[in-house]
């Protein structure tokens, strides 16, 4: 009997599954934002659910598709990322390469921000449906909400708050060259102070602005 349990050793463990990849570890575009709006999804259905809300996706576009000229924000930008209700948050193909070409390895941190902002904008849509307010409020509040998220993306492992503000403020300082881009969003010091709020907060009720309140 000893013999034979010899020849018979128990069966090897099954390795672990191996965890995700990071995304910001996805060296294209597209695997990179399907990535991080899994992340943002995550945080936004757990921060809507805990108020008895129901969250969904947004629409994502990754360039411009095929067929189409690109999109163009509401202020007319050629370049720049944005959200809208009937198309989602699109990543328009000028925009990427403006952002590859500025900050080469740095860009999908530079666009880990971006995510973060349009995202913020679909929960206003989400939370106050058609509402009319001022652009600037809108906008502040989105970029709080950037920094709510990215609060508790760190909180999960997954983020370097410090990368992520850094990245932040240089993209801000890059879109504010744009004549119509601090009329409608903020100087860069502005904008900052909004995403800090959020950085410092865990709860996106520290965004409130006016009607865009979040209970």
């Amino acid at each position: 009997m000893l013999a034979g349990c010899a020849h018979n050793p128990p069966p090897a463990a099954t390795p672990a599954p191996k965890p995700p990849l990071p995304c910001l570890s996805q060296a294209d575009d597209l695997p990179f934002a399907t990535c991080l709006l899994t992340e943002l999804d995550q945080v936004w259905t757990r921060e809507l659910r805990d108020t008895g809300r129901t969250y969904t996706s947004p629409r994502l576009t990754v360039g411009d598709g095929p067929g189409r000229r690109g999109d163009r924000t509401r202020d007319g930008g050629p370049d720049r990322a944005f959200y809208s209700p009937r198309r989602g948050i699109n990543l328009p193909t000028r925009y990427l390469m403006a952002v590859h070409t500025a900050y080469g390895p740095r860009a999908h941190m530079i666009l880990t921000f971006t995510m973060s902002h349009e995202t913020g904008h679909y929960v206003q849509s989400l939370l106050h449906p058609g509402i009319d307010v001022r652009v600037n409020d809108q906008e502040a509040q989105a970029d709080c909400y950037a920094g709510v998220w990215a609060h508790q993306e760190a909180a999960d492992g997954k983020l370097d708050t410090e990368q992520f503000r850094a990245a932040s403020a240089a993209e801000l300082n890059r879109l504010s060259t744009y004549p119509d881009e601090v009329a409608t969003h903020g100087d860069p010091a502005q904008r900052l102070a909004s995403l800090d709020k959020g950085l410092r907060s865990e709860n996106p009720a520290a965004c409130d602005v006016g009607p865009l309140t979040w209970h």
